[in-house]
């Protein structure tokens, strides 16, 4: 039994190793997101993928790229879009095929003081084994601006 002893030092090794290294979501209030420069809506991602952390990553490397400060991210169960935080001067945009074969899009908004920008994804909605996608959205939200 002793000569076995050892083996449990590797699992106290591994997560003593592993501490710090956990990428979990900072999550917004309502009230917070509605203050962000700049929101990224992503329709139909069920809250347990919006609060994953690879989304959390991907928004931790856009803040980067956008020098952004605050990066938060919110999910609503109900389906939301930039007219819901205030934005009505909009355009779509194309951004071509992606992975997967899908082609995505993009509706641009940006305020009436022109201080801030919401972008609502399309394309990229979570969709179950019927097909069908959910009525919960994820909200990505930054301050700062562009480089």
């Amino acid at each position: 039994m002793k000569k076995y002893l050892w083996l449990l030092s590797v699992p106290l090794f591994l997560m003593i190793l592993g501490c710090g290294k956990e990428r979990l979501a900072d999550i917004a209030t309502p009230e917070e997101m509605e203050n962000k420069n700049l929101l990224i809506i992503l329709p139909s991602i069920p809250e347990e993928f919006c609060y994953a952390d690879r989304m959390t990553e991907i928004l931790d490397d856009l803040s980067a790229e956008f020098n952004g400060t605050d990066p938060q991210v919110l999910s609503v169960s109900e389906s939301v879009d930039c007219s819901d935080y205030g934005f009505f001067n909009c355009l779509t945009v194309d951004l071509g095929t992606g992975k997967n074969n899908k082609h995505t899009g993009a509706i641009e908004c940006i305020s009436d003081d022109q201080q801030h920008l919401c972008f609502y994804l399309l394309g990229n909605e979570y969709k179950d084994a019927e097909g069908n996608t959910f009525e919960s959205t994820c909200i990505q939200g930054m301050n700062g601006s562009s480089k």
